[in-house]
């Protein structure tokens, strides 16, 4: 099942940018062992979206517990809610 991880980061810059890579790292070993569907922050830098694949809400709390942004308290904000996909255009899902 996904689960969506809507997420606001902390205005401070500094933090963000020094706990990036080790975000980035997290976010694709989720993605290599097939937990992660897609992620990504919003073009503001206020935040981001996590798709999460796991079983259950307790689950994707735990690996949302587990990222270095919120170990460091990059993420201020976090709502973590089972999200069905209804529908989904392949050719516009692209990474930028």
């Amino acid at each position: 099942m996904k689960f969506i991880n809507y997420v606001a980061y902390t205005d401070d810059r500094e933090k963000l940018a020094a706990h990036a890579p080790d975000h980035q790292r997290y976010m694709k070993s989720l993605l290599d062992a097939g937990k992660l569907s897609l992620g990504g922050p919003f073009s503001d830098g206020s935040g981001g979206l996590i798709i999460y694949e796991v079983a259950t809400k307790e689950e994707a709390e735990a690996l949302r517990d587990q990222d270095p942004f919120a170990i460091s308290c990059v993420f201020v904000r976090s709502e973590i809610k089972p999200w069905l996909l209804l529908a989904i255009n392949p050719v516009l899902v692209t990474q930028d």
